[in-house]
């Protein structure tokens, strides 16, 4: 017997609560789980510790702008050909984001 261990989407923010580590897969700009980051925003949790895999962009960014990420792993966030991802440039240069390198 098997159990199902699927949610619906809208379910997702109360299962999130503030200082959660949290993996975004996908990739810079496309394959990014933009609904299921829209629900992490939603929930308000803070201070989450995000790990790329492997290659953060465009949801991740959106979570740094927000200010929901306390630290963030990964081996390199971008936007592809559209240059840095600029919410984490900003945040990583200021020291506003605990930053672990793994490239």
């Amino acid at each position: 017997m098997t159990t199902d261990r699927r949610i619906a989407l809208g379910d997702v923010g109360r299962l999130i609560a503030s200082g959660a580590t949290l993996g975004i897969g996908g990739g810079p700009v496309m394959i990014t789980p933009v609904a299921l980051i829209r629900e992490v925003l939603r929930s308000g949790a803070r201070d989450l510790h995000v790990v790329a895999s492997s290659t953060g962009g465009f949801g991740i960014d959106l979570l740094i702008g927000a200010g929901a990420c306390a630290s963030v792993e990964f081996a390199q966030i971008v936007l592809n050909e559209f240059g840095p991802a600029p919410n984490f440039r900003r945040y990583a240069e200021s020291g506003r984001i605990r930053c672990l390198d793994h490239t």
